[in-house]
C-alpha cells in the first residue's frame, strides 16, 4: 500500500498534501496563520490511520508487537484504539533495524539512558522534507531571503546540525555551517560575514554571549536555539547583549528528526506543534494536564515512530496564541521522567559518570552528580565520598583526565567553558545516610 493509494479515496487530504509540498516555504509561512486548526487536526488523524497500516505491513517490529497485542490495524482510527501500545527509547536501542520499513539512506545516533546509543534511520528524501519544513520555520520566525546565518548546532553523529543545514539549503538563505566549534571562532567571524542570525545550543550560546559582553557585541536580529533547556534569566540577558535580538526556541530530538514544535513569537509561551508532521499526545496526565510527551511521526516512511514515549514532561495548550497560528502548543518542559539530564550540550546519564569514576580507588562507590545554575552558567558538581587519608586534589585530577580520555565531546564542551565543574567531598557514608536509594544524577537547574 502506498501513501498515495491510501489517500486516493480521500481527495481533500491528498490536496492538502500537494499544496504543502508545492508551496514555497516563504509563502507557506505567511499562509499558515490563515489555516484553521481543525484542518490539520483532521488531516493528522487520517495520516495516523495510514501510518499504522503502512508500518504493520512493512516493519517487523510493528507486525510482531501488534500481533502480540491482538491489534488489527485496519480497525485503528485514532491513537486510543491502540490501547496500551507505545514505543519506547529501549525499543529503539534493542530493535532499531526491526523498525525499518524500507532501505534507509542515513543514520544518526542519540544517547540513551542506559549508555547504549539509539540508532535513527532516515531517507535522503525525508531529510530534504525536514529541511523544507525547517525553512518554513525560518520564515515564520521572521528571517528574510537576505538574512545571513551561522549554524553552530552540533553535527557529530547527532542530527541538529544537519537539520539546520538542510533548512538553510531549502530556504536559499546565505549561511555557514560552523558546527559546535569554540564560540570565539564564531564571534571573530560575525563582522567578516555580517551574520545577523545565530543558531546553536543554549549552553554554547551563553558562552558566546559572555564573549560578546566582554569584547563588544554585534547587531544580531535572531538567536535560534534548542536541544536543551534555556535558563529563564538567560533570554533577556542575551537579547540585551545582542542589541535586542529575538531569542526563539525549538523542541526537537534525534528521534523526531525535525522540530515537533517551535516558538514562533516571544509571546507564545510554549511550542507550536507541527501538526502536519506529528500527532502529539500526553500520557498519564496529572490534574494540571502534565504528563509524558508521546508523538507519532506522520510522514516518515523509512523508520516511522508510532506513539513514541520520549520521557519529557509537558502538557498541551489548546488556547489560541496571540500570534494568530492556530496549531496547539506544548508547554515548556517540566523535566524528564528518567535520570538522564540534557545539559552542557549533550545527553548525560548515570552510566557515563560511573565510567568516569569506576577506577578511582580514593573514593567510595557512593556518588552523586548535581546540575545547578550559578547565575546563568551551568555547573556540574561531583558530590564524592573521599576515603580517609586520600587527596581531594588527586581525585579532581583523575576525574578531569577520565572525562578528557573517555568522553571527548563532554571534555570539548568543558574546555571551551560551556559549563563549569565543581567538586564537593564528603566522608564515607554521608551521601546515603538516611536514604534507601541514592539518586545518581540530580537536576536542580530549573527547580521551583
Amino acid at each position: 500500500m502506498t501513501k498515495e493509494s491510501y489517500f486516493r479515496s480521500d481527495m481533500l487530504s491528498t490536496l492538502i498534501d500537494k499544496i504543502i509540498q508545492l508551496t514555497p516555504p516563504a509563502l507557506l509561512a505567511k499562509a499558515v496563520k490563515f489555516i484553521p486548526a481543525g484542518v490539520f487536526e483532521w488531516k493528522s488523524q487520517a495520516q495516523f490511520r495510514w501510518i499504522v497500516r503502512y508500518a504493520y505491513k512493512n516493519s517487523r517490529f510493528y507486525r510482531r508487537r501488534f500481533d502480540e497485542l491482538g491489534i488489527d490495524p485496519s480497525k485503528v482510527k485514532k491513537p486510543s484504539d491502540l490501547g496500551s501500545f507505545f514505543t519506547t527509547p529501549l525499543d529503539i536501542v534493542d530493535h532499531a533495524e526491526d523498525f525499518l520499513c524500507k532501505k534507509p539512506g542515513i543514520v544518526f545516533e542519540s544517547s540513551g539512558t542506559t549508555g547504549r546509543n539509539k540508532r535513527l534511520y532516515f531517507g535522503y528524501d525525508e531529510l530534504d522534507e525536514i529541511g523544507r519544513l525547517s525553512a518554513l520555520g525560518f520564515f515564520a520566525w521572521g528571517l528574510k531571503p537576505d538574512s545571513r546565518v551561522v549554524n553552530a548546532f552540533d553535527f557529530c553523529i547527532w542530527i541538529p546540525g544537519m537539520v539546520a543545514h538542510k533548512g538553510l539549503e531549502q530556504s536559499k538563505i546565505f549561511g555557514m555551517d560552523a558546527g559546535k566549534v569554540d564560540p570565539i571562532e564564531v564571534y571573530k567571524r560575525i563582522p567578516i560575514y555580517k551574520f545577523d542570525v545565530i543558531m546553536g545550543e543554549p549552553t554554547w550560546l551563553i558562552k558566546l554571549t559572555e564573549i560578546a559582553e566582554k569584547n563588544g557585541s554585534y547587531p544580531l536580529k535572531y538567536i535560534i536555539t534548542g536541544a536543551e533547556n534555556m535558563p529563564q534569566a538567560a533570554r533577556p540577558w542575551m537579547e540585551k547583549v545582542w542589541g535586542g535580538a529575538k531569542v526563539l526556541m525549538t523542541y526537537a530530538s534525534v528521534e523526531s528528526g525535525g522540530a515537533i514544535g517551535a516558538e514562533v513569537c516571544p509571546e507564545c509561551d510554549g511550542y507550536h506543534i507541527d501538526e502536519n508532521g506529528f500527532l502529539v499526545e500526553i500520557a498519564d496526565p496529572d490534574a494540571e494536564g502534565y504528563g509524558e510527551v508521546v508523538f507519532t511521526t506522520l510522514d516518515r516512511t523509512v523508520m516511522p515512530l508510532i506513539r513514541y514515549r520520549n520521557k519529557d514532561i509537558s502538557k498541551i495548550i489548546n488556547d489560541r496564541c496571540s500570534c494568530g497560528i492556530q496549531f496547539r502548543r506544548l508547554a515548556r518542559m517540566r523535566g524528564r521522567g528518567d535520570e538522564m539530564v540534557v545539559a552542557s550540550g549533550g545527553n548525560l546519564y548515570p552510566l557515563m559518570f560511573e565510567n568516569i569514576l569506576k577506577d578511582i580507588d580514593a573514593i567510595t562507590s557512593d556518588w552523586q552528580i548535581v546540575f545547578s545554575l550559578r547565575g546563568i552558567k551551568e555547573i556540574m558538581t561531583f558530590d564524592l565520598e573521599l576515603r580517609e587519608g586520600q587527596s581531594a586534589d588527586a581525585v579532581k585530577e583523575r576525574v578531569l583526565n577520565n572525562i578528557r580520555d573517555r568522553y571527548p565531546d563532554l571534555w570539548k564542551n568543558y574546555s571551551i567553558a560551556i559549563f563549569e565543574i565543581d567538586f564537593a567531598f564528603h566522608p564515607a557514608g554521608a551521601l546515603r545516610s538516611g536514604k534507601h536509594k541514592l539518586l545518581r544524577v540530580v537536576d536542580k537547574r530549573y527547580a521551583k
